[in-house]
């Protein structure tokens, strides 16, 4: 099997916390040396001994850690994030000089995994490649003919409960960001992908704000929807405005581009409608309506009441465009008729309550049997015929713990596990880095997509152009559509 043993591992940055620190140590339990870089006070506050420390600029590190790698003998790279600023370089190096490459990110499917994978994660993901038609075949395996019932299922996904993370991981974030303020005159941080001082502190603070008054001026919102209207409305999650699955992995410029391709498609489809009818086995939306619901994370960063108040007004949808934030999820996923998503892990949660899906992204998840497979105008008429079948989706979800997740959490320790950083590891992470087969390719991910749609394809996002994660701001105007059709 294989193993850290003997390997030597470099750590970049790591999640907030100590998690980092505390698998540093499990790992040189199993034989590995380890060494790391921290790049700001609060990479140090929680690997504060045997790290390496760069403070330069931004275009001198992929030649420091060029060399860094090269005199070490770098067997391996753990890092969090491939797409923060100092981590954009190291895909390349790790190929050119031979070197396996882990990645971590928050879960694919939360609150009880945190993703582990081989070279990238999200539209970086091997599944985009090689491993891809593996996760596809697993999913599309057909049940055995044989045996009972029971035995035709798939086993169970189990897994030990995580718990609520939220504090845990306010506290560690919170320590992080005051002490890489603090240190801010000793290090560069303008290597980190996100603005490192308690300017950023107001925002916080509206974020508190802004829930308290949405709580209050959404009252009976849920309600509404979750029964007056259960079955009529379209839930669209929106993302955090800087989040890589947006600047990088999608072909949107922003979140108020992805708004405005929803409500021009369901504007559209409301038209033909209207012209041409209804085509066979489709569902009128003449009384459907679209629920943009506001990610909570971004909360207190934007607001985008205004950009969508012009959107329903250009396109002529008024009354059927509903603007909310803070309810709860899992509730409005059971009562929706359909959900788009970019590429949101939302989407996974969606069909695990049985709703339909679009993703207008790229997603693990969106293959056939799962999600919907054709342009985003036809989904909001047939959606119903796309609800996910539960057999294939468990055996998807296998697949996808197999290959990516590990059960736990960065912030808060596992119960009943021996492994100092508290997530189950179990000798998952180095399968994974140096598998001793990798299962051969028998066809594509996904069939091609259909002309001119904006869904973009796995294979082709591995070699999208941004290599960096930007944080764009909401345009002074209103974004227009691209005249690729929808």
């Amino acid at each position: 099997m294989p193993s850290f043993a003997g390997k030597r591992v470099l750590f970049l940055q790591g999640p907030v916390g100590p998690f980092f620190w505390n698998l540093a140590k499990d790992l040189q339990r199993k034989g590995a040396e380890v060494f790391k870089f921290n790049f700001n006070a609060g990479d140090w506050l929680f690997y504060p001994r045997g790290a390496n420390a760069f403070r330069g600029d931004l275009s001198k590190w992929p030649d420091v850690l060029e060399a860094f790698m090269r005199d070490h003998h770098i067997d391996v790279v753990l890092l969090f994030g491939d797409c923060r600023p100092v981590h954009a370089c190291v895909r390349g190096l790790a190929q050119e000089l031979g070197c396996a490459l882990g990645v971590f990110e928050e879960g694919y499917l939360r609150p009880d995994y945190v993703t582990f994978e081989p070279v990238g994660v999200n539209g970086n993901s091997v599944f985009a490649q090689s491993l891809g038609p593996w996760l596809v075949e697993q999913a599309m395996r057909p049940q055995s003919t044989s045996g009972s019932a029971t035995q035709q299922l798939p086993e169970a996904i189990a897994a030990k409960p995580v718990g609520n993370t939220f504090w845990h991981a306010a506290m560690w974030g919170i320590a992080y960001f005051f002490a890489a303020w603090l240190g801010q005159w000793c290090w560069n941080n303008a290597l980190h992908h996100r603005r490192m001082t308690v300017l950023d502190a107001p925002w916080w603070w509206l974020s508190f704000g802004r829930k308290a008054w949405y709580k209050l001026k959404e009252r009976g919102a849920e309600q509404r929807l979750c029964q007056e209207q259960r079955g009529q409305f379209f839930l669209v999650p929106l993302q955090v405005y800087n989040d890589a699955q947006i600047t990088v992995h999608s072909d949107f410029d922003s979140v108020c581009n992805f708004a405005d391709y929803v409500m021009r498609s369901f504007a559209k489809a409301r038209v033909l409608e209207l012209s041409d009818g209804i085509a066979t086995g489709g569902v009128s939306i003449k009384d459907a309506i679209l629920v943009f619901k506001h990610h909570p994370m971004d909360r207190g960063h934007r607001n985008y009441g205004k950009v969508l108040r012009r959107l329903t007004q250009r396109y002529g949808l008024h009354g059927k465009v509903v603007y909310i934030h803070d309810q709860h999820l899992p509730s409005l996923l059971k009562a929706t008729r359909g959900v788009v998503v970019v590429n949101s892990t939302v989407g996974l949660s969606a069909l695990g309550h049985g709703a339909p899906v679009k993703v207008c992204g790229t997603a693990l998840y969106d293959i056939p049997g799962l999600t919907f497979q054709g342009r985003l105008r036809q989904f909001w008429h047939f959606a119903g015929q796309a609800v996910p079948d539960a057999q294939e989706l468990l055996r998807f979800k296998r697949a996808l713990i197999r290959r990516t997740q590990l059960n736990g959490s960065f912030y808060r320790k596992l119960q009943g596990v021996p492994w100092t950083c508290g997530v189950a590891l179990d000798g998952q992470m180095a399968e994974r880095l140096w598998p001793q087969e990798v299962p051969e390719a028998r066809h594509p991910l996904r069939a091609q997509e259909v002309a001119n749609d904006r869904v973009v394809t796995q294979s082709q996002s591995v070699h999208h152009p941004k290599l960096q994660c930007t944080e764009p701001s909401i345009a002074t105007s209103v974004p227009v559509a691209r005249q690729s059709e929808v």
